[in-house]
């Protein structure tokens, strides 16, 4: 197995009129290829704010970030803590992605599914405008939804919430990067089509040999998928073990 994350010593604390809050403070984990590790704990314990670490979206001036956060970008690591904005946008997309949690808001409504994917490819492949629709109606078909090239026609409020889950799953791996974050991808969903997720995230990660982080309060979805499970409270990580060690 091939490292292509590895977290250390990550501490993240946002300045507010009642001084620092340490949202994250001393977190250590590794993903490898081809395995899934959770990050689990109630909300508010500094699961999401981890996870958006490593995508490098907290804004310099409004966070503190300390410890790093080596991705495997290629074949070098990469620490996106030291990273200019430039540099993690480059690296954004194609080395690592993210499934964020509300699959309702996180589509444009305005734009057509198929150019919202086609604009992930083109960020890394300026100009490829054919190449971007070809590839959005291809990651349709593979995420399950049928009639690939009629439904890029249409906007987000035509699909179900489980249909747009799989447009974000879709929008995610359209750089086939290595390494997946997924922040609670199931929570808005009903009981059948988390399954659906579940089982569709696991045949991807098998195809593509993809590493998943999977943030989740959701102990039974962690029981299913995971490989290795981390358990956070109060920005820090409890306790980390194998999925049988765990649940024992």
């Amino acid at each position: 197995m091939t490292r292509l994350l590895s977290i250390e010593n990550l501490k993240v604390s946002f300045p507010t009129e009642d001084g620092i809050v340490r949202a994250v403070d001393g977190v250590n984990l590794t993903v490898n290829s081809g395995e899934t590790v959770a990050i689990v704990g109630e909300s508010g314990s500094g699961k999401t704010v981890t996870s958006l670490s490593v995508m490098g979206l907290h804004k310099k001036g409004s966070a503190m970030i300390e410890g790093s956060i080596k991705l495997l970008d290629g074949d070098v690591e990469r620490d996106v803590v030291q990273m200019n904005p430039a540099e993690v946008r480059s690296v954004r997309g194609r080395s690592v992605a993210m499934i964020f949690q509300d699959p309702m808001s996180s589509l444009h409504p305005y734009y057509k599914i198929g150019n919202q994917l086609a604009e992930a490819y083109e960020v890394h492949n300026p100009g490829a405008k054919k190449a971007a629709k070809a590839r959005a109606i291809e990651m349709l078909d593979l995420v399950g939804i049928s009639e690939p090239a009629l439904r890029a026609e249409e906007f987000p409020h035509q699909f179900s919430g489980g249909m747009r889950q799989r447009v974000m799953i879709a929008m995610a791996l359209m750089n086939s990067p290595k390494m997946l974050i997924a922040d609670e991808p199931t929570t808005a969903l009903d009981v059948t089509v988390q399954a659906q997720i579940l089982t569709l995230l696991a045949s991807l990660q098998k195809e593509f040999n993809m590493g998943i982080l999977l943030i989740t309060h959701d102990l039974g979805v962690v029981a299913q998928v995971s490989d290795r499970v981390n358990v956070m409270y109060a920005g820090r990580i409890v306790e980390q073990a194998t999925i049988d060690a765990i649940t024992l």
